[in-house]
């Protein structure tokens, strides 16, 4: 079964409740792939700064097995390593992450 990394980077609420968090707990909860991961990266993470619904709906899926992730680098400058870290989201540097993740066959990613 092929595993999912959701590359999360739209600041766009409709895109984040009625997309981004619902179809990974979804994707996970009914197993529709094998691993679940999602990355917060770019607008995302200034998102979550700010919007304390958003940042329980991450700590939710954080409780449901969904691997959630976090640009080390976003997270340097916009200040929010501390808070992602408190969601239960793995800070790191992004770059050979994702690209391992896209050069796996068995790896599906969906940015948006």
């Amino acid at each position: 079964m092929k595993k999912l990394l959701v590359v999360w980077k739209s600041n766009n609420e409709i895109d984040i409740h009625n997309f981004v968090i619902p179809y990974l707990y979804n994707a996970k909860r009914h197993e529709w792939f094998s691993e679940v991961e999602l990355l917060i990266w770019g607008a995302s993470q200034e998102k979550v700064l700010e919007d304390t619904i958003i940042q329980q709906r991450i700590k939710n899926l954080v409780k449901n097995e969904v691997v959630v992730y976090a640009s080390q680098m976003c997270a340097n400058n916009l200040g929010s390593q501390e808070l992602l870290e408190s969601l239960g989201v793995k800070v790191m540097f992004s770059g050979v992450f994702l690209s391992d993740r896209l050069k796996d066959p068995d790896t599906e990613v969906l940015t948006i």
